[in-house]
């Protein structure tokens, strides 16, 4: 199994360009069996993950922006059971590169970035859709401020010089996920070819 990493903030692009590769690899290689995965579908629960104190409403919140918010071991339990049906996944998330038990066991790290008021403005107009757990602006701004602006910070841009190659969150997706797919199929190739 060929393991991606695809990190970046909040509303940078992750999804997205996660989407347009694994298009550029089907198109490649439509034999290929490709899994898409997002650290999202592992959060920890609720009432057992990390928390912080809301300083605005002295509210005790779920911090979606810590490492330990992510079940790294049923992500990781996944990533085994997968290696041995998949060819290639394609693992994006906040904590992608921080996690050093995730971040060991990728073959390429690709980290997107994207100016943090261009983030910020995204996830606003993502969130008030219903992209996430709040629609209220109020509430997204807050969320943002006292948890996603301050996990970005600690975490997902210091995680970046684990990257392999850094991606424009406003570039050309289709463009770059080509070429993105031309290395992991070049991969694949010395692989079967090792």
């Amino acid at each position: 199994m060929y393991l991606v990493g695809i990190a970046g903030g909040s509303a940078s692009g992750k999804s997205t360009f996660t989407a347009a590769l694994q298009t550029a690899l089907q198109a490649r290689d439509s034999t290929l069996r490709l899994e898409a995965l997002t650290t999202d579908r592992y959060w920890q629960d609720r009432d057992g993950g990390p928390r912080f104190v809301s300083p605005s409403s002295g509210e005790d919140r779920f911090d979606f922006n810590h490492p330990d918010a992510l079940d790294q071991q049923a992500l990781l339990a996944d990533l085994n059971r997968l290696s041995a049906t998949v060819d290639v996944v394609l693992l994006e998330g906040l904590m992608v590169l921080h996690t050093p038990a995730i971040r060991s066991r990728l073959d390429l790290r690709l980290f997107v970035e994207l100016d943090a008021d261009e983030r910020a403005l995204r996830r606003m107009l993502r969130d008030m859709q219903g992209g996430r757990t709040y629609t209220d602006p109020q509430m997204i701004v807050t969320y943002y401020r006292e948890s996603a602006r301050i996990g970005h910070a600690r975490y997902v841009e210091p995680s970046r010089v684990h990257a392999d190659l850094i991606l424009r969150g406003d570039g050309d997706f289709a463009h770059t996920a080509h070429m993105v797919a031309a290395v992991v199929s070049d991969a694949l190739s010395a692989g079967k070819a090792g």
